[in-house]
């Protein structure tokens, strides 16, 4: 299969299978798990695994771009794919052959679904938070004990990749639903975003055998490097599309009041251009990351310009749809607040300034 295939393949099962869905999603929080599954089994997970691994090796650019087809249009559901295809980005990467070979292929292709428990983590390396899950090291692997407020894309028969600290060091792993000593628990309702499946999660004497660690605390430091680019570089797909899909309400919008349209701030050519561009630089830098060579700086900088853009064009679609876009049934509400999330979750924009300020001040 080529990316163009691959795309077309895509963008097919979106129209037919999650378009009909996005109302439901939005408003009353339905989780779309079979398109999940089906988008799984036609590839559009499988782009950050190689062949022999399960996936069909066309790289993170190319997942990035599958992302970019779901958020035109749903991005609530984009990010539950982002969920499941940056799961298999830390297994792709992870020096540990026995948890790459019981998990991999199955999340790949939309068999198993999962998650990433990441957020803490992230957040706790930039010196924001304290970290929330702690590791004993035990006979034949961990026990972890601790909660996290909220984790998406899991339920009860998915998995999802957390870290526990141990130490000066740290320990990531598999776990899931059905672990002894694991539990799900309802979030408050959010604005938006509801049908993603999350739920905060409590660990008690959770036992994670060796061959379920991805990355060891020897291995971590090493580690994380390697997946932070990717990571970062996934959610790029979420924006750009929440983008399009913005640009689509301008594009409606201005069949008729293209006149007075003309004199808000930021209208669709300048949009459209600026999409363009930070899109050139997203396969490019996607493109380093998959070759293990990635530029964390330019990401950084990149992730924050695409939290600016997607507010800028969310908030744009707005005014130019007017009061039907104040209207529940009009997506261009609903677009601002998916552009809200993706400029809040981590990293958020507030947290990427801070990485790039420190790395421009050493």
């Amino acid at each position: 299969m080529n990316r163009e295939t691959l795309l077309s393949q895509v963008a097919e099962l979106v129209k037919a299978k999650l378009k009909p869905l996005v109302d439901e999603i939005d408003r009353n929080g339905l989780y779309p798990e079979d398109f999940m599954r089906e988008l799984g089994a036609i590839g559009g997970f499988g782009a950050v695994g190689t062949e022999a691994e399960g996936g069909n090796g066309l790289g993170l650019a190319t997942q990035i771009a599958v992302l970019r087809e779901v958020g035109k249009e749903c991005g609530a559901t984009s990010f539950s794919a982002w969920c499941q295809a940056t799961c298999a980005w830390y297994l792709h990467q992870t020096p540990n052959q026995a948890v790459k070979d019981k998990y991999l292929a199955d999340i790949l292709q939309g068999k198993v679904l999962a998650g990433t428990g990441m957020s803490n983590t992230v957040k706790h390396l930039a010196g924001i938070e304290k970290h929330n899950l702690q590791a004993e090291r035990v006979d034949g692997g961990y026990t972890v004990n601790g909660a996290l407020p909220w984790v998406s894309n899991i339920g009860e028969d998915h998995i999802w990749a957390n870290t526990a600290q141990i130490g000066d060091s740290y320990v990531m792993f598999i776990t899931g639903g059905q672990w002894e000593g694991v539990t799900l628990q309802a979030c408050p309702e959010f604005c938006a975003l509801e049908g993603t499946r999350t739920f905060s999660l409590n660990f008690k004497d959770v036992f994670i055998p060796d061959e379920d660690v991805i990355a060891a605390p020897e291995q971590f430091s090493d580690y994380i490097a390697s997946i932070k680019s990717g990571f970062i570089l996934l959610q790029i797909g979420i924006g750009a599309g929440v983008i399009d899909g913005s640009l689509g309400i301008i594009r409606i919008a201005n069949v008729v009041n293209a006149d007075v349209n003309s004199y808000l701030d930021d209208g669709y050519d300048s949009l459209k251009a600026a999409l363009d561009e930070a899109w050139q630089t997203t396969e490019q830098l996607a493109d380093l990351a998959w070759n293990n060579t990635p530029d964390n700086l330019a990401t950084l900088k990149l992730r924050a310009a695409a939290s600016e853009l997607t507010l800028a064009a969310a908030q744009s679609a707005a005014l130019h749809a007017g009061a039907k876009g104040y209207l529940m049934r009009s997506p261009a509400q609903r677009r601002v607040r998916e552009a809200m999330f993706v400029a809040i979750v981590t990293p958020a924009l507030k947290h990427l300034r801070k990485e790039i300020a420190a790395l421009e001040a050493a």
